[in-house]
């Protein structure tokens, strides 16, 4: 017979999951310990996305100033030498941040005991922590991820940063190279360019941003090389070697071999779960170098045993980690099961144009074999966007049939993570693309983009011949005789339909 449990739920990782999932499961009564070994907060708030925004918010300030002739203002420009400060900032808003975020108080408001320590399973119902033995019903993995490392010859000699030590930096180096053309590459070789650092972007694949729609990553890599950037796509690091404080680096490309002078090289390769030293294999959790395997309900291979956030290995974002653990607890506190909805992969890259993705890409639902339309509306015509100065990029939205299903949205241009948010609320609630095209958006602003992209479904139903006939006919036949609209409609509709099902 199994002893006593300690408490209901245990969870390991003090990250935007374990915080979620500890004040839910805290508010329901639950008896909860979490369990940190490092820094509450997790990635995000301390090496990840807040300091890169902030380093991001500079940058833009600097972009800002060096362009200010655009807008008719005579501007000095500011050069490298001028950011000695930015770093010290970037590190200022990351205690600023701490500063403003309750969330020790939120948890232990809310009953949650927090422990500091590693903590490691004897078996699938037991945990010792600093030589304390523990016991829960349930257990929530939560234990974020780390940046991937790489095997380059000379690398770990000549030294290299990762998101974990990136913004260490004292000042903005000269040169910089960039292994990595996901999220965090791109991120910070615009800002650093900005910043005025000569960037070189090394890309294995032939395109960044290898997840997001290659119609507008193709757009944002023309931004960046027109910016600055050196952008080497098909290409590998072959190898590194530093010198008198130069590093050189070897790029191996198609056309042979370049040398490449450097200060400095940012690997941003990935990330792999933190699963070390946790003793899975003793709970008898499956999991390999690149993920913890759990079902549709975020269960591992031990049905008590939940896992949720960058453990999963496939959608690293803090959103989607606090939409997990929202699963995850609702899974462990009550009847019945939800499931997670993998429909609903969305994320922003935080670039100038901002790249914003929802659900299916275009190649993906190519590859689906599904019939499909696109529907597309630049930022050269939206008019907040061309007097504001940032009319580049274009709304893209993928549908279905005659419906307007949504299957993908997928947005480059000003403050295209903001832009996202109502197409997410449409998809998640059911609705069509309809739904955005007859909503009535304040003139004038940038998500009348979003609005005017919906309508061309309208547009393109409108061309479509047995509906052009419906209405024709409903016009010259039936709207005389002031039918109900609705009869009316329905009325030409079917004749129409009947027509096109005839010549079949």
């Amino acid at each position: 017979m199994r002893n006593k449990a300690d408490y209901d739920i245990i969870i390991l990782g003090g990250g935007s999951a374990g915080i979620v999932s500890g004040v839910m499961a805290g508010a329901l009564g639950l008896r909860i310990l979490l369990i940190e070994k490092g820094k509450l907060g997790g990635e995000c708030l301390n090496t990840g996305c807040v300091p890169s925004k902030a380093l991001i918010h500079a940058a833009r300030v600097a972009h800002t100033l060096n362009s200010a002739g655009q807008s008719g203002i005579q501007a000095p420009g500011v050069t490298r030498e001028d950011m000695a400060g930015v770093m010290n900032v970037v590190r200022g808003a990351i205690g600023e941040v701490q500063s403003a975020d309750a969330t020790e108080a939120l948890m232990k408001d809310n009953g949650v005991e927090i422990r500091m320590g590693d903590a490691r399973f004897q078996d699938s119902h037991t945990l010792l922590l600093e030589g304390t033995v523990l016991r829960a019903d349930n257990f929530i993995l939560a234990t974020g991820s780390r940046p991937r490392s790489v095997e380059i010859p000379g690398l770990d000699d000549a030294g290299y940063l990762t998101n974990q030590t990136l913004f260490d930096l004292q000042e903005i180096p000269a040169r910089l190279l960039i292994l990595g053309g996901g999220p965090v590459g791109v991120e910070m070789a615009q800002a650093f360019c900005r910043l005025g650092c000569h960037v070189t972007l090394v890309q294995r694949g032939p395109r960044l941003l290898p997840r997001d729609d290659s119609e507008l990553t193709d757009l944002l890599t023309d931004i960046l090389r027109g910016e600055g950037v050196d952008v080497r796509l098909n290409s590998t690091l072959a190898s590194v070697e530093k010198r008198e404080g130069e590093i050189t680096a070897r790029i191996a490309a198609e056309g042979g071999t370049d040398t490449v002078l450097c200060d400095a090289v940012f690997v941003a390769a990935g990330r792999a779960p933190n699963t070390e030293g946790l003793g899975l294999e003793a709970a008898g959790v499956r999991f390999d170098e690149t993920q913890v395997f759990v079902d549709d309900w975020l269960r591992t291979s031990v049905p008590h045993i939940y896992a949720c956030g960058d453990l999963l290995g496939t959608q690293q974002f803090s959103h989607l980690a606090e939409y997990e653990a929202k699963i995850v607890v609702r899974n462990i506190a009550f009847p019945g099961k939800s499931s997670a909805d993998r429909r609903m992969a969305l994320w922003a890259t935080f670039t100038d144009p901002e790249m914003a993705h929802l659900g299916m890409t275009e190649e993906e639902v190519k590859a689906a074999g599904l019939n499909y339309e696109v529907l597309r509306q630049p930022f050269a015509q939206n008019d907040r966007a061309i007097v504001d100065g940032t009319a580049q990029g274009l709304v893209k939205v993928i549908t279905q049939g005659i419906t307007g299903r949504i299957l993908g949205v997928h947005i480059f241009g000003p403050n295209a993570g903001e832009l996202l948010h109502e197409w997410i609320l449409a998809m998640q609630q059911g609705h069509s693309v309809r739904t955005i095209a007859d909503m009535v958006h304040v003139y004038p602003s940038l998500s009348m983009a979003s609005q005017h992209a919906a309508q061309r479904w309208y547009e393109a139903k409108s061309k479509e011949p047995w509906i052009a006939k419906s209405l024709r006919a409903y016009i010259q036949n039936i709207r005389p005789h002031r039918a109900g609209i609705g009869l009316g409609l329905a009325a030409a509709v079917g004749i129409g339909l009947g027509a096109a099902l005839r010549k079949k």
